[in-house]
């Protein structure tokens, strides 16, 4: 089997390092030995540290954003249902993102602002799927002003913190069939009949599958 880029194998080994020890506590040095490499060679791809963090976090978000256009083609329960899949494997290999936040958030000005827009961009995604919900039948109308702003909200931050809180509970693997369950019991008691039976037609194929 070929042997990756130089440059993808640096980015990999980041990647590795940054979830288990922290951006903060990562150096060149720790990122060269991980490659098996010499520090003046990686600084011929990577002059310092900040080209690292910043080509792993561009990688990121071609990878996510390729999981995005997939669920936005179609934001159907059953499509993103089965896109959850990736979208959680993605959160974990790139668990240090949640996990250092505030240090990127303050360090990285342009990363930053670029995650701030992933959150709003997510949090709207998921609302979009709540209207198609609406407009298909399965989901019941609005009761109070911005109740499904809010669950898009809570739903939002129950996918995108779900790695995190796993991690520091020191969980041994990570339980995405969890992760829709928690998911679809927020959505539950604002299932139409036509909805409920989708519900279980959904369930019975995760059984199967």
């Amino acid at each position: 089997m070929a042997l990756k880029p130089t440059k993808q194998r640096i980015i990999d080994a980041a990647i590795t390092l940054y979830n288990a020890q922290g951006v903060s506590n990562t150096t060149l040095k720790h990122i060269a030995e991980s490659v098996g490499m010499s520090i003046g060679n990686l600084a011929y791809h990577y002059p310092n540290h900040d080209y690292i963090i910043e080509e792993v976090y561009r990688q990121l978000e071609v990878e996510r954003g390729q999981v995005f256009q997939d669920m936005l083609q179609a934001p159907t329960f059953e499509n993103i249902n089965v896109e959850l899949n990736t979208l959680m494997t993605l959160a974990q290999k790139y668990l240090f993102i949640q996990l250092d936040g505030p240090y990127i958030l303050r360090n990285y000005p342009l990363l930053a602002e670029l995650q701030r827009q992933f959150y709003e961009n997510s949090m709207n995604f998921v609302k979009i799927a709540i209207d198609m919900g609406v407009e298909l039948g399965n989901i019941v109308q609005e009761q109070v002003p911005k109740q499904y702003q809010r669950l898009s909200h809570t739903i939002w931050m129950l996918v995108t913190f779900w790695c995190v809180q796993h991690n520091l509970r020191e969980q041994k693997e990570l339980d995405v069939e969890e992760v829709r369950q928690c998911i679809w019991g927020l959505l539950y008691p604002h299932l139409t009949p036509k909805g409920l039976h989708l519900f279980n037609k959904i369930s019975e194929a995760n059984k199967l599958s």
